[in-house]
């Protein structure tokens, strides 16, 4: 006997990322339904997926009606985590922002599917291990009301089996979820060239530090991510590192016109760089190599947005691992 094709959904689909863990779990798919807008997004979706029949894109969440999708067998969402992520200091109004709030949107569509469903249907939702408690409550309490008491809530540091951290709250319906073993995954191992200062990489953000003063960032507020180009230097210590950096810039006659560098590995101030559109898909377990890199016709800021904003393969694939065993034939 074997696990059936799966009926997928996923809303605020990015990249396609669940299709790409799906895979790595082993899971076939009969049917995904992927629910995006965003331009540069669907630009990759395309690319690799407009010639595959059983990849649909659906368009808009707040169009999206689950009383059409009664075949669905898992639902997958990381709703927007504008107004409950830590990093956003200037509106931290959660689950009643604008982005935000689009978290119930999801929740309606999992009620109305239920409603027409006469099978289980088996859920992922992700967002910010940053929120606050009552956030972290409120959604725990919401998805009870869809999934009663069988809601499981775990925190994971992807950096378990990922190159980078990223602490992330999983919600998910599907049990006999086993805890992750650990990897020896670490930063170095991923850059194509250069150096870096620490066995794991910083979280993987939607913007990125700048080549003139982003150090002090780096740094001082262990936001983004750094390849150093000299090993000796990668090794200082921290103030020793501030205190050299400035002449080292000086030297470089470097002044910040980053939109004119096309070497993406190149080290234009003489000290560091910022890590690569495809260390970054790296750093987030992306199977294959350059999956968002090589797509044409989008922006090398808009490539390293949508991985800031995808799920962390390696992660959810784990936890769909059990539905091998669930959705048999």
């Amino acid at each position: 006997m074997k696990a059936k094709k799966l009926n997928v959904l996923s809303l605020f689909d990015g990249v396609g990322t669940c299709y790409l863990a799906l895979q790595k779990a082993g899971l076939e798919i009969e049917n995904y339904y992927s629910s995006e807008i965003d331009k540069s997004a669907i630009s990759v979706l395309n690319y690799h997926y407009s010639a595959n029949t059983s990849f649909q894109n659906i368009g808009d969440v707040t169009k999206v009606s689950g009383l059409d999708y009664a075949n669905v067998d898992l639902i997958t969402f990381g709703s927007p985590c504008t107004q409950l992520s830590s990093v956003n200091p200037k509106d931290r109004s959660g689950l009643e922002g604008p982005d935000s709030k689009l978290f119930y949107n999801a929740i309606q569509i999992m009620k109305d599917i239920i409603s027409v469903k006469d099978k289980p249907l088996h859920f992922i939702a992700e967002n910010v291990a940053s929120m606050s408690n009552k956030n972290k409550e409120l959604i725990t309490a919401e998805l009870k009301t869809v999934f009663g008491e069988n809601v499981q809530l775990y925190k994971i540091d992807s950096a378990l089996v990922a190159p980078a951290h990223r602490r992330r709250y999983y919600w998910t319906n599907i049990p006999n979820i086993k805890p992750i073993a650990p990897n020896n995954s670490n930063y170095q191992n991923i850059l194509v060239n250069g150096f870096a200062d620490r066995e794991k990489a910083n979280v993987v953000l939607s913007s990125s530090l700048t080549l003139t003063n982003g150090i002090s960032r780096y740094f001082e507020r262990n936001i983004g991510n750094i390849v150093f180009k000299d090993k000796d230097f990668a090794d200082l210590p921290t103030e020793e590192k501030l205190l050299k950096y400035p002449e080292i810039l000086k030297a470089s006659g470097y002044i910040g016109k980053a939109k004119s560098l096309n070497n993406e590995y190149s080290f234009p101030n003489d000290c560091y760089r910022l890590p690569s559109v495809l260390e970054l898909e790296r750093m987030l377990t992306f199977p294959p190599d350059g999956y968002i890199s090589i797509v044409p016709n989008v922006s090398k800021t808009e490539k390293k947005k949508l991985v800031g904003l995808s799920f962390t393969c390696d992660v959810i694939a784990h936890l769909l691992q059990p539905l091998q065993d669930i959705l048999i034939l």
